[in-house]
């Protein structure tokens, strides 16, 4: 049951004023030593985490403002969505059980592009609401055509997030937009110029390609000199091609932003798939960053899991984050179902149990996913000095007996559920409580984003719901 007791007069209290104090029966620190506290506090003044540690000790040191105890209570840091649309939540239903190309080149791609700046707002804001309700306080924008929307509904939330701008100036499978080079620059900049903030703002800026194969070599050498010069990263996607799987050659795709001087630290590339064992090891030697997308792969039949790469860019020493891409591509935006399945999944495709332990999934999810964002100096952790971005996930329930603390974090990854989160503070902000949000009228909220949605299926020919007919019988064996 959560406690929450506020104190308005501490006139004769000797002890340290602080805004907020947590305590609570189980504390994941995710710090140098990966220590998990029992019984433990942390204790918040303004944005930042000024001690961590046992109860006793630091409610005895600091009176705070207000007081949140969660005796039975899992104490996170905020979960890091290292690669998502936030603008694709419009038109559920209408990518389940379609070929990629049929995917993104006749319903997600047209979907964006008629989007307008309002029904982007709306999309994007609820695509947050759902991301806090599961305990997520950071996503990356995995690039779209409007980022000030976005930005705007994250702020509007409160969440934190990495906004970037689509960039493509050569005619791709998919169709789409495609603008002259000086064009894509040009916008480009003005997003990094808007959105590029401060050490301690919420909102920062990346540069983007949405594939290799939408832009020019000009293109890339571009964004590799602004990126360098402004310090801002680059989010990217990369899908290698199966037919690389076995041979030794070079994905064309890695060989293309090795040349333009991408790789590295300050690129983020979402999904892979398919590449030879040569830019695995160039990917990890590079430091380049990796987001692993296991919902959009399972629900897309991509083979990504079954077929692909992530376990030996893990186990290359690669920095692997992971993201949820989307809700209406991966239908879910619950980071904890998507520990889940990258912790699972693989071992089962390698037939493997000691791949992808539930520790190094949860580590994907939050410090590694600060690291992919370039943020770790103030996220992924909760240590002293860097921001309270933190999640508390009730493990009072049944589904969580015997012993839910005992063994916290295999429990929440193998058998928990986003849901389970009760209260989220972001930068110090209580940005959830009790499940509820108290700055958000959810109701007209759901009602304007019905009405978006009603909009952008009519733009695609209106929804289109039918029992598919039953599977033909397979001869027997």
């Amino acid at each position: 049951m959560n406690h929450t007791i506020e104190r308005s007069d501490m006139t004769s209290d000797m002890r340290q004023k602080v805004d907020l104090l947590i305590t609570a029966g189980c504390i994941v620190t995710v710090d140098a030593e990966r220590r998990i506290l029992f019984d433990g506090a942390i204790a918040v003044e303004g944005s930042n985490i000024v001690a961590v540690g046992p109860r006793a000790e630091l409610v005895d040191i600091f009176a705070p403002v207000r007081h949140i105890d969660e005796p039975e209570g899992l104490v996170v840091p905020g979960f890091i969505d290292a690669h998502t649309h936030p603008i694709d939540s419009l038109i559920p239903g209408m990518c389940d059980d379609t070929p990629q190309f049929v995917r993104l080149s006749q319903r997600v791609i047209p979907y964006e592009d008629q989007l307008d700046d309002e029904d982007a707002f709306l999309a994007a804001k609820a695509s947050f609401i759902e991301m806090i309700r599961h305990g997520t306080t950071t996503f990356v924008d995995g690039a779209g055509p409007q980022p000030d929307a976005i930005a705007r509904a994250a702020i509007d939330t409160g969440i934190r997030g990495v906004i970037t701008r689509k960039l493509t100036d050569v005619a791709g499978p998919f169709g789409g937009r495609v603008e002259a080079l000086e064009d894509a620059i040009a916008g480009a900049e003005e997003t990094v110029a808007k959105y590029r903030g401060g050490p301690d703002s919420l909102i920062r800026a990346a540069y983007n390609i949405d594939m290799p194969i939408v832009a020019s070599d000009a293109l890339l050498s571009r964004v590799a000199e602004a990126s360098a010069a402004r310090g801002v990263g680059v989010v990217s996607h990369l899908i290698g091609r199966q037919s690389l799987e076995t041979t030794n050659n070079r994905n064309s795709d890695i060989h293309r932003l090795q040349k333009a001087n991408l790789l590295g630290p300050d690129l983020l590339l979402a999904h892979i798939g398919w590449i030879p064992n040569g830019d695995i090891e160039l990917l990890a030697a590079t430091d380049t960053q990796v987001a692993h997308c296991p919902g959009s792969s399972f629900v897309g039949g991509n083979g990504w899991v079954s077929h692909g790469v992530i376990p030996d860019l893990v186990a290359a020493g690669a920095n692997v984050a992971l993201g949820t891409d989307a809700s209406i591509i991966s239908r879910s935006l619950d980071m904890v179902r998507t520990m889940y399945l990258a912790a699972c999944a693989h071992k089962d495709a390698r037939q493997d149990p000691l791949i992808m332990n539930p520790f190094h999934v949860f580590e994907m999810a939050t410090i590694g996913g600060a690291r992919a964002a370039r943020w770790s100096d103030r996220i992924g952790s909760l240590e002293v000095g860097k921001a309270a971005d933190l999640a508390i996930f009730d493990m009072s329930g049944p589904e969580w007996w015997p012993d839910p603390l005992g063994n916290a974090v295999p429990n929440l990854v193998y058998g928990g559920s986003g849901r389970d989160a009760r209260t989220v503070v972001i930068n110090g902000i209580v940005a959830m409580e009790d499940r509820q949000f108290p700055q958000e009228d959810l109701q007209t909220l759901a009602k304007a984003v019905d009405d978006a949605s009603r909009r952008a299926l009519t733009r695609l020919g209106g929804r289109r719901v039918t029992w598919p007919p039953s599977p033909a019988p397979q001869p027997e064996r």
